[in-house]
């Protein structure tokens, strides 16, 4: 798995994030939505190094929030059919993500620099530690849950 934490330096041609199979919960749904959150911090970071154009950015950020809220929400709701003991942490983690999110949208609509590096770097750092972390940890107690409702 490569990850660059961007110094948005306009030159440099390469993804923030590429997904990688470390990254799989082996849920074929969270992962497919993990995926598509990549690209979208991967257009976030094309949308910053391609001659910036504060709209273009301000739209894929908000793309960003629709998805990442929409995401959440399927999370939570596959923990919630499996009856995940930690369900109401991660639900915790989740919010806190927002909230930082929505911070981090009000300084990057003042259009300084710094706000779309901590953005940035946020972003690619905190969405490769959720899913290694947190998002792993559910996925053993799921999966067994899941077979034994099978089984039943």
């Amino acid at each position: 798995m490569k990850i660059i934490i961007p110094k948005l330096i306009k030159e440099i041609k390469v993804a923030l994030l590429e997904w990688s199979e470390k990254l799989s919960v082996k849920v074929e749904e969270i992962d497919s939505q993990h995926k598509k959150l990549i690209k979208i911090i991967n257009n976030l970071n094309d949308a910053w190094k391609n001659d910036f154009k504060f709209e273009e950015f301000k739209n894929v950020f908000l793309d960003l929030i629709d998805y990442t809220e929409y995401h959440f929400r399927s999370e939570e709701k596959y923990m919630e059919k499996y009856n995940y003991p930690k369900l109401e942490i991660h639900r915790k983690q989740h919010r806190a993500f927002v909230d930082r999110l929505m911070k981090l949208k009000e300084k990057c609509s003042y259009n300084k620099k710094e706000a779309y590096t901590d953005l940035l770097s946020f972003l690619s750092n905190w969405i490769v530690v959720h899913i290694m972390n947190s998002d792993r940890e559910y996925v053993p107690y799921i999966s067994e849950a899941s077979k034994e409702k099978m089984e039943a």
